[in-house]
């Protein structure tokens, strides 16, 4: 008959480290002693995000890696724990990547100015541009009065591309639960959306660019 072994003594289990709230105030106060345990929290997550959207052997990764890193660190102060920390790292971290896929974009356009050559297709791509920016902004503003928790999993979900499974794993419900919240976040954006004048006739001008 086995024995099952006697639960180790408390000194000798291992220290399960700074919780999320003792890193987060540790990083704000600037305590140099919280780098490490930050480290460890939250790289995987950006090593997930940046696999998704750049691939693992992007030669850009390690570059973009470290400065979602730095970024973490430079806007700790503006996370007030309204969305999951680990909601806010990808979120982060995406923006670190959608820089490099915006600059590679660009590079692509100044290396093909067959592609510009009428001044009118440079001042429509111009004002498209303007538009869509504009459309980002209202967008943005309305998920700002949304549900908290639907606006992150429609986020997460629909515009960084996470699956589902992922969406709840970041922001700590059941899959059943981020599905739910994603059907009805997608429901009220468009609602506001239909309810919004400005916000319409921006993504109508977006779309006819």
């Amino acid at each position: 008959m086995l024995v099952p072994p006697l639960p180790a003594p408390e000194s000798l289990r291992p220290d399960p480290g700074p919780d999320d709230e003792e890193l987060i105030a540790g990083l704000k106060d600037r305590d140099a002693a919280i780098s490490n345990a930050f480290y460890e929290r939250v790289r995987p997550i950006v090593d997930r995000t940046l696999r998704r959207l750049l691939g693992a052997q992007d030669p850009d990764y390690e570059d973009v890696a470290q400065k979602a890193l730095f970024a973490l660190v430079d806007t700790i102060d503006r996370f007030k724990g309204e969305c999951p920390l680990d909601a806010w790292i990808s979120v982060v971290s995406a923006r670190a990547a959608f820089r490099v896929i915006r600059r590679r974009r660009a590079d692509r356009r100044m290396f093909a100015p067959d592609e510009l050559d009428e001044s009118a297709g440079v001042a429509r791509s111009h004002a498209g541009v303007v538009v869509a920016r504009q459309a980002i902004d209202r967008i943005r503003s309305t998920l700002d009065k949304m549900d908290r928790g639907r606006a992150w999993t429609y986020l997460l979900h629909d515009v960084y591309g996470y699956d589902l499974k992922e969406v709840a794993q970041i922001t700590s419900v059941t899959v059943s639960a981020a599905q739910s919240r994603l059907v009805r976040g997608r429901r009220e954006l468009h609602q506001r959306i239909e309810r919004d004048p400005t916000l319409k006739r921006l993504l109508q001008q977006s779309e006819d660019e």
